[in-house]
């Protein structure tokens, strides 16, 4: 008897408009009425037992005779099992499988449709033709499927939206990993990356470093508006709802174009990701940067403090390594996480561990050898050459002809020769400063 492979599956979500007709709304939105009333009944039965299966034969026969598909009274009582601490449910989506429940089809005139059955009949509601629907006609030309689908009353913009889930299956696992990209994510720039391979050149890029100065627009934006707000403007209360969905889209949109560049790029040079364990970051430092009650006066340092705990608030730092971490498992890359300790205080010439080395929050100057670098690019180096010694690849780097002989230290960094040069393609990609000034990857260093 042969192994039976189980499948794995990549998926992605994409937001339909649907256009039913003033029936077919009365339709969807008594179902929805009645699905809300199902789910909030089955709440008191969830106490009663201790496992999905005990639930399921408890409830399911009972409520029969409300008519409901099967499949959509099994989704809902698997979401109102899993929810946690509700008591009552205010709105609930009408969740389909296709091909069961729910299907994508064509009118006569090829027009897309929707078919549901959320009360045992069939109805088809016309699809929007708009961007999300092209967009899915492009992921279907390359292999996805429709698998399942959420339909809902959009409130905010007032019309009927489906979340449509789409699956694809894993492709075959990736060529032997060859080297490591290091991602240092940081405030100022979203990432630092540098790729450490031995068949290609150096690749030392900053990404996405215009992305705090928009979001400063967007906090002087916000002070102007809540100053209206607090006289009693109505205007000012509507423009500040529309402005937290923009900044939210806006933060985002270029993690998500940052994440496909550094996959692609390791797709290019069968590298493995390799990325910093930083979580729980805002939670400790606003435990040990603490500022006393309210009543304290506004000094400077509880001034700098306010700064820099509403600059964290604006990072998006998790969302961008959970869709990086998710979009390289699609791809199978290996993406491993490193001890981000002392990555931004450690030499990556010399290995020499100093926190006096951060000059400025991006400019580092080893206090031994004296090496000038940017901190974001310095980090990187180090998260690479950690993934390096994970991972059990050697030391090595097409940009730097050999290291000199370093005895296995903590970290096991290599050291870099004094005099070794950069090549022009990183010398000519300039890195800003905290303090403003532009310089190349090492000032320090003469250009070849």
């Amino acid at each position: 008897m042969g192994v039976k492979i189980r499948k794995e599956w990549m998926e992605k979500t994409i937001r339909l408009t649907l256009l039913p007709s003033r029936k077919k709304q009365k339709y969807l939105r008594d179902a929805q009425e009645k699905v809300i009333d199902f789910a909030n009944t089955l709440i008191p039965f969830k106490r009663r037992v201790k496992t999905r299966k005990e639930f399921h034969h408890l409830v399911y026969y009972r409520f029969k005779y409300l008519g409901f598909h099967s499949q959509l009274q099994e989704n809902i009582q698997r979401r109102v099992y899993a929810t946690k601490k509700v008591r009552k449910f205010t709105q609930f989506p009408l969740e389909f499988n296709f091909p069961r429940s729910g299907k994508l089809a064509q009118t006569e005139r090829g027009n897309p449709v929707l078919s549901l059955s959320p009360l045992k009949e069939r109805i088809a509601i016309p699809i929007l033709q708009d961007g999300g629907w092209r967009r899915l006609k492009e992921y279907e030309h390359r292999g996805w499927e429709a698998h399942s689908c959420r339909v809902f009353y959009h409130r905010r913009k007032k019309k009927w939206v489906v979340h449509l889930n789409i699956r694809k299956e894993l492709p075959p696992p990736s060529q032997e990993i060859e080297g490591t990209i290091g991602v240092d994510v940081g405030r100022k720039v979203v990432a630092a990356i540098t790729l450490t391979h031995p068949s290609f050149p150096l690749i030392e890029r900053y990404l996405g470093k215009d992305i705090v100065w928009k979001q400063y627009q967007f906090v002087k934006r916000r002070r102007k508006l809540r100053s209206y707000k607090d006289k009693g403007s109505k205007k000012a209360r509507r423009a500040l709802k529309r402005l937290k969905m923009k900044e939210k889209n806006y933060n985002q949109t270029p993690c998500e174009q940052i994440a496909h560049e550094i996959v692609d790029l390791a797709l290019t040079t069968r590298s493995a990701i390799v990325i910093e364990n930083i979580k729980g970051i805002k939670k400790k430092w606003r435990k040990s940067h603490s500022y006393g009650s309210k009543s304290e006066k506004k000094t400077k340092k509880v001034k700098k403090l306010h700064s820099i705990r509403r600059e964290l608030n604006s990072w998006s730092y998790s969302y961008f390594l959970s869709f990086l971490t998710s979009l390289a498992q699609q791809n199978r890359i290996p993406a491993i996480t490193v001890d981000p300790h002392y990555t931004s205080q450690t030499c990556s010439r010399c290995g020499r561990i100093s926190k006096k080395s951060r000059v400025t929050r991006g400019l580092y100057r080893c206090v031994s050898c004296g090496f000038e670098v940017n901190s974001d690019r310095n980090a990187s180096r180090n998260i690479s050459w950690k993934g390096l010694s994970s991972l059990g690849l050697s030391f090595y780097s097409s940009w730097s002809s050999s290291f000199s002989s370093f005895s296995s230290s903590s970290f096991s960094f290599p050291r870099e020769r004094k005099n070794f040069l950069f090549p022009v393609s990183v010398v000519e990609e300039r890195s800003t400063f905290s303090n403003g000034s532009m310089t190349g990857p090492g000032s320090s260093i003469p250009r070849p």
